[in-house]
């Protein structure tokens, strides 16, 4: 597994991951201390924050 990125996301923000590579929402995976929504844009893929309180700690990896 290759860690793509590690954040914060505050209350109504998004991290961006871009598609480098041929990247699909399969190969990633998900560490997060609350809940959040994925979207899947044609150059990115976009993690939104869906706690209604609080930030959120994310790390995005890759699956092998």
């Amino acid at each position: 597994m290759a860690l793509l990125k590690e954040s914060a996301i505050p209350i109504g923000r998004a991290m961006f991951i871009p598609k480098d590579g041929g990247l699909t929402k399969e190969q990633l995976e998900i560490e997060s201390n609350g809940q959040y929504q994925i979207i899947e844009r044609p150059d990115r893929f976009e993690i939104k924050n869906a706690e209604c309180c609080r930030s959120i700690l994310v790390k995005v990896k890759t699956k092998e």
